[in-house]
């Protein structure tokens, strides 16, 4: 795989200077003094002109790559985005960004990030019109960063409406750090500096196996991470919540983990659509990106179905490993229901969650990282009746726009049954684990954990 791999490096690097000549690059002016008659290219402030109905919409891709994943980011952002149907640079047409902090080498050597618009101009040459510079010491997968980028982003295209889709590394609410190393980040947070122990006795893999090197960590993309000389940094899901200054069409992810019901919870008032995944995401990218342009931003309204339908498709007729993939498309508006019965059903079975048999029960994790669990099959298998085993399903199905997976997940688990959304189980958690889940908007609305 490594010599794979190296070879393919090689022939990125000749592809993408070919690329970065075939792009034609403006930065005019990386303060943002933009010159309000350059019609079409940039913006017209608020001030410069008289108020009018906005019919565009603008999609953002926030690139936070300056990691391991740098590689497959940038070949998403710079040679696969561009065959896509790029939009006009005129007053009324949709807006594409794309926000991006990419690492050049392995040595995470500080870089400057950027916010492009990408356009066609009149002749039909794509452009990639650079509108800030941001300084190296910039952290991307920052709140204030992202914050700072998303207010810009409004301030400079009013729209009727706006979206992002989110790219990086993503361990769902985990507490930042805590996926890659766990018995290190237990051992660290524990005043007796004992390790980690699982509760369930499922679980008889030591966890020191869980620091061991992964076979297939270079096939897939682990809130976000930037590899800075202090460490790396990442953000909680809080965090990531309150970088996002105001409400989204849609969101979608292109990360691991992100399809846990407390990741869609807490981000259940800043976007009505979220698109996500219950399991870990290969590197190529959970969506083709030749053609995610003409889904998103081609018709008078976002075709999420079909850009779902044809993100799972794509991997489900591979063969072999990389026949991976969970995918959901989901309705914020509906997760207080789902809240509500799933609080009823923790508060009338708690024995039957006290003593879930975890082995029994679909996860979505590999090298006995068991902090993802089937929402649904969590109850079924802990007992409850029949009558609000529907019940729950009825709640989880409302809010399913699309859902799908693949019979196995790099060969390392089957995936039998499928509800869309994943959940912490305490019985296979930590009392560590458990005092942050403490804090998790999901938590205090249904009470999992006491």
């Amino acid at each position: 795989m490594r010599e794979t791999r190296f070879i393919y490096i090689i022939a990125r690097a000749v592809t993408i200077l070919a690329v970065s000549f075939a792009f034609t690059f403006c930065d005019k002016d990386p303060d943002l003094k933009i010159d309000p008659a350059d019609e079409g290219i940039n913006y017209t402030p608020h001030g410069g002109r008289e108020p009018m109905e906005e019919t565009r919409r603008v999609l953002l891709f926030y690139e936070c790559g300056f990691n391991s994943l740098n590689y497959d980011l940038s070949r998403n952002m710079e040679e696969e985005l561009p065959e896509g149907l790029i939009p006009g640079g005129g007053r009324h047409d949709n807006v594409l960004l794309v926000f991006s902090k990419f690492a050049i080498n392995a040595n995470y050597k500080d870089v400057p990030s950027y916010l492009r618009r990408l356009y066609k101009d009149s002749e039909g040459n794509i452009v990639s019109d650079t509108l800030k510079t941001y300084s190296a010491s910039t952290i991307a997968s920052s709140s204030a960063t992202m914050r700072e980028v998303l207010s810009l982003v409004k301030s400079m295209f009013p729209a009727k409406g706006y979206a992002l889709e989110y790219s990086s590394h993503g361990s769902g609410w985990l507490p930042p750090g805590y996926y890659n190393n766990p018995s290190s980040f237990e051992s660290s947070h524990r005043s007796d500096g004992r390790k980690m122990t699982n509760r369930s006795t499922a679980f008889e893999i030591p966890t020191d196996i869980m620091e061991r090197d992964d076979p297939y960590a270079g096939m897939v993309r682990s809130i976000g991470q930037d590899k800075m000389s202090s460490g790396d940094v990442e953000m909680t899901v809080s965090e990531f919540v309150d970088g996002i200054p105001f409400h989204l069409d849609f969101l979608l992810f292109d990360m691991c983990f992100s399809g846990g019901i407390e990741v869609a919870y807490a981000l259940k008032d800043k976007a009505d659509y979220l698109g996500i995944s219950t399991a870990e995401v290969l590197a190529a990218g959970m969506y083709d990106y030749t053609k995610i342009i003409d889904f998103l931003l081609k018709g008078p309204n976002p075709d999420l179905l079909g850009l779902y339908k044809d993100s799972f498709d794509r991997y489900d007729k591979q063969s072999g490993l990389y026949r991976s993939a969970t995918v959901t498309l989901l309705r914020t508006d509906r997760l207080d229901n789902l809240a509500a019965v799933c609080k009823d059903l923790i508060s009338a079975y708690p024995d039957n969650l006290a003593h879930a048999p975890a082995s029994q029960i679909q996860g979505y994790f590999r090298s006995n990282r068991h902090y993802f669990y089937d929402l649904e099959d969590i109850f079924a298998k802990s007992g409850v009746s029949e009558g609000d085993l529907a019940r729950l399903s009825d709640a989880i199905s409302d809010c399913m726009v699309y859902r799908a997976a693949t019979p196995s997940f790099l060969g390392s688990f089957d995936i039998k049954t499928f509800s869309g959304l994943s959940m912490y189980l305490p019985v296979a958690g930590t009392p560590l684990l458990d005092s942050y889940y403490k804090n998790e908007p999901w938590n205090k609305a249904v009470g999992l954990v006491k």
